[in-house]
């Protein structure tokens, strides 16, 4: 009698919804370096929830919501801040998982993303967004997700806090 063995795909996409809940840091630095001074990144009330939706292999569309904030004394743009502030962001993200294209990694999603979003530092704005990152499954349903997302504020120079900046997360994934 023969048996045959079939691999499991983790990151199968014929379970298409899916939610994160995690942390994030937020950097507003004047700096176009996404990796300098990673200390002085903004790391106060840092939740951050996702769902997507994802409807083939390579797309997948992302709402997210994200809270954060910084201390007083923090710097933005090189001059440090005079008072606490807080961070809120949503998100909309089309993005497009490309792992395939690289090599075989059933328990890897690798993925780039565009979108728009709305956040507040002080006051609204809102920012054209580049997002990067990677989906390690542990199983079926379960993995952990890193992103970075630079977002590119609409009129920066109009605004003291809610200008251009950076934003990552570390979140766990749940197919629903």
């Amino acid at each position: 009698m023969a048996y045959t063995v079939q691999a499991q795909r983790f990151n199968s996409y014929e379970n298409n919804w899916k939610i994160s809940a995690g942390l994030n840091a937020v950097g507003s630095l004047g700096t176009r370096n996404p990796v300098e001074r990673l200390d002085e990144f903004g790391f106060r009330f840092p939740l951050a929830f996702a769902v997507e939706r994802q409807w083939s292999k390579e797309l997948a569309l992302e709402q997210d919501i994200t809270f954060n904030g910084f201390k007083s004394g923090q710097i933005f743009d090189n001059v440090a801040s005079d008072k606490k502030i807080a961070y809120f962001s949503t998100n909309t993200t089309l993005k497009w998982y490309f792992t395939d294209y690289l090599f075989d990694a059933e328990w890897l999603d690798l993925y780039v993303g565009g979108g728009v979003g709305l956040f507040y530092m002080d006051d609204f704005n809102t920012s054209a967004n580049l997002s990067a990152g990677a989906q390690y499954w542990f199983n079926q349903n379960f993995g952990v997700k890193l992103q970075s997302t630079g977002k590119f504020a609409a009129n920066p120079k109009n605004h003291r806090y809610a200008n251009n900046h950076f934003q990552y997360v570390l979140a766990a994934v749940f197919r629903l």
